[in-house]
């Protein structure tokens, strides 16, 4: 689906692919310190899994202007991406993530 990107969803996908890279944190101050070793690695899933579910999102968001911008839409073809459910576990699983991922960052900060 051919959508062209603007500066700044392409800027967003290159930072959810730069974090997708990763093979960790790497900042000294915090992977020096044991006691936050097993955080940092869960933090590390955390920033994935928020990546993996916003590239879900987008692929929706991006199926979702292709079809309202085609002249040969069909009522069928909206309904049938609108009733998706697909795309309500993909908001779900970015709500869990980015809560997650908040959460272990506030007891990385308390340990700091």
């Amino acid at each position: 689906m051919g959508m062209p990107q603007t500066p700044q969803s392409a800027a967003g996908r290159r930072a959810r692919d730069r974090i997708g890279r990763r093979a960790r944190i790497r900042n000294r101050m915090l992977v020096c310190r044991h006691e936050l070793r097993n955080l940092l690695l869960f933090v590390d899933d955390d920033l994935r899994e928020t990546t993996t579910a916003l590239d879900g999102i987008e692929r929706f968001l991006v199926q979702a202007q292709d079809l309202i911008e085609s002249e040969h839409v069909s009522a069928e073809q909206l309904r049938q991406l609108a009733g998706d459910a697909a795309i309500d576990g993909q908001v779900e699983y970015l709500g869990e993530a980015l809560t997650s991922l908040r959460r272990r960052m506030g007891q990385i900060a308390d340990k700091l």
